[in-house]
C-alpha cells in the first residue's frame, strides 16, 4: 500500500508539472501574438508633406521646403519589436534623450548627424540609417566644457570647445584622437574642415572670437597661418562665429559683430564682404550661422531676427526663411547651419530645442536653359 500511494503522489506531481508547462506554453502563445501585434515596422523619418511650407510661398516657384525636424531619438522612428513593446508596457517606456540647446549641427556622408550642445556639455549622434541614438561626452576621460560647433571630413569628427579652448578630433567610432589648437586658441567657436585643391590633406579653419581671426590647421593639426584682427575694415573681425568653406567660393566668415559676411581665399586673402547693420531685407542684426549649398548660394542664420537669409555667390539677396516662432519653418536663436550632399540645410534652433531640416529643390529647368542661353 505504501507503494500504490508513492505512486499516486508521483502521478499527481507529474499532473501539476505537465499543467504548468501546458499553462507556460500557452502563455508564450499568447504573449507571441500579443508582442506580435505591437510591433512596429520604422517609420520615414521625414515624410512628405503637401502641408509643408515653401519659400518663396505660392504662387512663385518653390526653392526650399521645410522636411521636419530632430529633437528627440524618438524622432528617428526606429523599428519596434513586440518584444519591446511589452518590455515597455511591464517596466515603462525607454528614456527619451532630448536636445536641449543644439549650437551646431554638421551631416556626415553615412548620414549620421552631429549635435553640439552647450547646456548638456554633450555632442547628440543621430544615425538616420541606423534608426539609433548615441552621444560624445568626453575627451579623453575629461568631460566636454562647451562644444560651439561640430564638422565632419570623411571619417573625421572635429568639435570644437570654446571653455576648453581647443578643437578635438575623433574617428568615426567616436574614439578621440588628438587635441588641435591647445596654447593657440582662446575662444573657438565656428569651424569648418574642407580639402583644398592643390594642398596636401585637409584644412581646418577655425573662427576665435576672442583672437578675433581664423586660425586655419593642417590635416596633423599644426597651426598653419592665420588671417584677421579686431576691427571694422575688410579682412578684419569684431567676434566671427562661423566659417564656412567653398571648393570655388572660398572662406566664408560671419563677422557677427561687425553684422556683416565677409568672403577670402583659401589662403585668406580678403576677396569681398555684404551686408550691414540694419532692418531691412538683406541686412544683418546678429548673422550667427553660415553654409554654402552645392550651386554657390550662401545661407545665413540671423539669431536678431530669428530668420536665414540666402544670397548669392556675390552677396546678393534671394530670399529670406522664417521668422520667430515655434512652428514648422519658424525659429528662436538660430545658430549654426550645415548642407549635406543630399542638399538639405540643417538648422540648429537653439531655444526650440530641436534641429530643423529643410529640402533645397533643384532649379526649375526654365530658369536652367535661361541661364544657359545668357552663358552663351
Amino acid at each position: 500500500m505504501n507503494d500504490g500511494r508513492h505512486l499516486a503522489g508521483t502521478q499527481d506531481s507529474l499532473d501539476v508539472v505537465n499543467n504548468d508547462v501546458s499553462r507556460l506554453r500557452l502563455l508564450f502563445v499568447v504573449l507571441s501574438f500579443v508582442g506580435a501585434g505591437c510591433a512596429r515596422p520604422a517609420g520615414v523619418i521625414f515624410p512628405p508633406d503637401d502641408r509643408a511650407p515653401v519659400w518663396p510661398p505660392p504662387p512663385d516657384e518653390p526653392r526650399i521646403r521645410w522636411l521636419g525636424q530632430l529633437a528627440t531619438d524618438a524622432d528617428l522612428k526606429p523599428a519596434r519589436s513586440g518584444w519591446q513593446a511589452f518590455a515597455d508596457a511591464i517596466g515603462g517606456p525607454a528614456r527619451i534623450n532630448s536636445v536641449s540647446t543644439p549650437a551646431g549641427v554638421a551631416v556626415s556622408r553615412d548620414q549620421r548627424v552631429f549635435v553640439t550642445d552647450p547646456t548638456l556639455r554633450c555632442v547628440h549622434v543621430f544615425d538616420l540609417n541606423a534608426r539609433t541614438y548615441g552621444a560624445i561626452l568626453d575627451v579623453d576621460g575629461a568631460p566636454l566644457a562647451v562644444p560651439a560647433d561640430v564638422a565632419v571630413d570623411g571619417p573625421r569628427i572635429f568639435i570644437s570647445d570654446s571653455a576648453r579652448r581647443a578643437i578635438f578630433e575623433f574617428d568615426a567610432g567616436g574614439r578621440f584622437v588628438r587635441t588641435i589648437g591647445r596654447d593657440v586658441l582662446q575662444r573657438p567657436i565656428g569651424v569648418a574642415a574642407a580639402a583644398i585643391e592643390k594642398q596636401s590633406g585637409t584644412r581646418l579653419y577655425v573662427v576665435d572670437a576672442v583672437l578675433h581671426a581664423c586660425i586655419v590647421f593642417d590635416a596633423a593639426g599644426g597651426e598653419l597661418f592665420r588671417f584677421g584682427r579686431r576691427g571694422a575694415g575688410p579682412g578684419e573681425f569684431n567676434v566671427p562665429t562661423d566659417v564656412a568653406v567653398h571648393r570655388d567660393i572660398g572662406v566664408l566668415v560671419a563677422d557677427t559683430l561687425n553684422f556683416r559676411v565677409q568672403r577670402f581665399s583659401h589662403d585668406g586673402e580678403f576677396v569681398g564682404e555684404f551686408g550691414a547693420r540694419g532692418d531691412g531685407a538683406g541686412d544683418f542684426a546678429m548673422p550667427k550661422g553660415i553654409a554654402v549649398d552645392g550651386a554657390g548660394r550662401v545661407y545665413v542664420a540671423d539669431a536678431q531676427f530669428e530668420n536665414i537669409q540666402v544670397f548669392s555667390s556675390e552677396g546678393r539677396l534671394l530670399l529670406a526663411i522664417g521668422h520667430e516662432g515655434r512652428g514648422p519653418g519658424e525659429f528662436w536663436l538660430p545658430n549654426q547651419l550645415d548642407i549635406d550632399d543630399n542638399q538639405r540645410l540643417w538648422a540648429a534652433d537653439a531655444y526650440n530645442r530641436r534641429v530643423q531640416v529643410f529640402q533645397i529643390l533643384p532649379e526649375p529647368p526654365a530658369r536652367i536653359e535661361a541661364s544657359s542661353a545668357q552663358m552663351r
